[in-house]
């Protein structure tokens, strides 16, 4: 009789089969991992000032739990195939990604990849990485189910973190006063729109100049969007301010208009769209909610992967500028609602009009024969082969037609929240745009002249202001926290530089104020050279630093007459002599510029939105 053969029992699922772990242990327990990697990251890196709805915040969990997972259990079914110790190489994935992406953007955030802190960093993080991996394989595999229950266990302590993360300061209840919608689209000129005699139809905005008042001569503080915004919301112009240049930290602003509201009740909230207005150079420290995630699903741009992705993949500009803004429309709407029976501050700031210009809906179909246009470096390499002004120009059209459509679900938000008529709506814009002027190419930044500087400026409040006016003397938009503190009949215990327009709002006769712009004449240098123009009285006088850079032969003082030129194209021989007088006196008593943040992110982020050069 033979004998029976021995019964062989099977090996535990995390147990090596011919020399390899099981695969459902590998599987299991790098998808545990991702999911906790995705949570813990969503639970340490949110924060109320961002404003995120919780359906927003579950998407954010959903995604950033989801990208870990398929990252992790993908390096894990790799490893496993090849036989490269996959639980070892799923815990040296994770420590690569989030090490180098803290090294880059936390430690050497200053320096340029090519130096040897940088590579020479993250090169050190990813063989650290990898060697302990390899160290604790064994360990791994044979605990694979402690891994499993102590990520599952994180997961879920991290997801009641998300589900209870308080929500932003609120307001007082609504009382008399009326709450303030500041609208800024950036790079907009009112020349181009139907209210100020321009081709784009603009229903939104039209519906505004038909219920509100529209001044015709409104002027930018500064053809950049940081120091000009700051100006609007401190009344504290760019030359005293000594804030001259995107990408510069603020500082403490105790003047800007809502730290002010602040105090009398105001709930506030931003909703912006471009880099320059980032909350890491302090824009953040006036608000409650301060949304510059430029995602379409809120606080992505966070998360360590994302940034990786960014570093390695992604187009410069993908995560510098929200475009489309419909975003920004739904979420400040959004917010809006949430706090409909407190005192609001509202601002939201549209970056569509900014190049290069892709509008929805606008086909992508320019001239392409012949030589290419001159155009900034910051352009895309398609749009970089155009030929055709025209087609830029109808382009750039588009970009307004598509704002206008914004603002007009902004004006319906708020009309179906029975909010219109009990909040004062502003909608100006930080600078305008030169399309060929001087022959600069659809850019701004570098120069003084009035295709840069002149801005739309509209405001409604039927309860305090005309309906169908138009107001023709020359304002500045530095002039809006002076008009919005009278007409809310607050206090005010700070110094600015502008002034009430509340007397011209009522229909009283309008009288003009000099305005003084300033603008870098060189980009993103330790002391840059300024250049300042004073307007007044049908005239321009710009003062260019003998050190500024320029691809026109211009040098000194320079004055245009712009009522015979409007164009400024045929240079005085010197303006009336108060000009010399008024800005000698306006300069001598202003701030030096103040230095940019000088660091990679910052760099990339505003060459690829036009703002410095390459």
């Amino acid at each position: 009789m033979s004998e029976a053969a021995p019964t062989q029992t099977p090996p535990p699922p995390g147990a090596r089969s011919s020399g390899r772990p099981a695969l459902l242990g590998v599987v299991l327990s790098s998808a545990a991992l991702g999911l906790a990697a995705g949570l813990v990251e969503v639970a340490l890196r949110h924060e109320p000032r961002l404003g995120l709805t919780p359906e927003l915040l579950g998407q954010w969990a959903a995604v950033a739990s989801g990208l870990m997972v398929a990252l992790l259990s993908t390096v894990g079914l790799v490893g496993w195939l090849l036989r490269l110790r996959p639980h070892g190489l799923v815990l040296a994935a994770l420590l690569v990604l989030h090490g180098a992406v803290a090294w880059r953007y936390e430690v050497v955030l200053n320096a340029f990849a090519r130096e040897p802190r940088v590579w020479g960093g993250i090169l050190a993080v990813l063989l650290v990485g990898l060697a302990l991996g390899w160290l604790l394989d064994g360990l791994l595999r044979r605990g694979w189910r402690v891994v499993l229950g102590l990520s599952l266990l994180a997961a879920l302590l991290a997801g009641g973190r998300i589900a209870t993360v308080p929500p932003a300061g609120t307001g007082a209840p609504r009382a008399e006063r009326p709450n303030v919608l500041l609208v800024t689209l950036d790079t907009t000129r009112p020349d181009r729109l139907a209210p100020f005699g321009g081709p784009v139809a603009a229903p939104a905005l039209s519906r505004l100049a038909r219920e509100g008042t529209l001044f015709e001569q409104a002027v930018a503080t500064a053809p950049l969007t940081e120091p000009s915004h700051l100006a609007m919301l401190t009344g504290i112009p760019p030359h005293r301010s000594g804030i001259v240049s995107n990408g510069t930290p603020l500082g403490d602003q105790p003047a800007m208009l809502p730290r002010l509201l602040r105090q009398h009740g105001y709930v506030s909230a931003a909703f912006v769209s471009a880099f320059p207005l980032h909350g890491s150079y302090g824009w953040d420290q006036a608000f409650e909610v301060y949304d510059d995630d430029f995602g379409q699903v809120g606080g992505l741009t966070r998360l360590a992967l994302v940034k990786a992705w960014d570093q390695l993949v992604l187009p410069q500009r993908a995560l510098r500028e929200r475009k489309p803004g419909d975003s920004a429309v739904i979420r400040a709407l959004s917010w809006l609602e949430q706090h409909r029976e407190e005192q609001t501050f509202l601002w939201v700031h549209l970056f569509d009009p900014h190049a290069p210009y892709e509008a929805p809906g606008h086909p992508f179909d320019p001239p392409t024969d012949g030589e290419p246009l001159d155009l900034p470096g910051y352009w895309p390499p398609p749009h970089r082969a155009i030929t055709s002004t025209a087609w830029l120009t109808e382009a750039y059209d588009a970009e307004l037609a598509y704002t206008d459509a914004l603002v007009g679900q902004l004006l319906d938000g708020l009309e179906e929240l029975g909010l219109l008529d009990e909040t004062v709506v502003v909608l100006t814009a930080d600078h305008g745009e030169s399309l060929t002027e001087h022959g600069y190419l659809f850019d701004h930044g570098d120069y003084l002249y009035d295709a840069s500087l002149r801005v739309p400026l509209v405001v409604r409040y039927p309860e305090a202001v005309r309906s169908g006016a138009r107001v023709d003397c020359q304002v500045s938009n530095l002039d809006l926290p002076q008009t919005l503190l009278a007409m809310l009949e607050l206090p005010d215990q700070f110094e600015r530089f502008g002034r009430d327009l509340g007397p011209m709002l009522r229909g009283e006769e309008c009288t003009e104020e000099p305005v003084l712009s300033t603008t870098v004449a060189g980009r993103f240098v330790e002391r840059p050279p300024v250049d300042h123009a004073l307007r007044l009285d049908g005239y321009k006088l710009i003062r260019l630093d003998p050190e500024g850079e320029r691809t026109n032969d211009l040098s000194g003082d320079v004055c245009f007459d712009l009522v015979a030129d409007p164009d400024e194209e045929r240079p005085l021989e010197e303006c009336p002599p108060r000009f010399d007088t008024i800005l000698d006196i306006a300069l001598s008593e202003s701030e030096g510029p103040q230095s940019p943040a000088m660091d990679l992110e910052t760099r990339k982020a505003l060459e690829a939105l036009g703002y410095l050069e390459e």
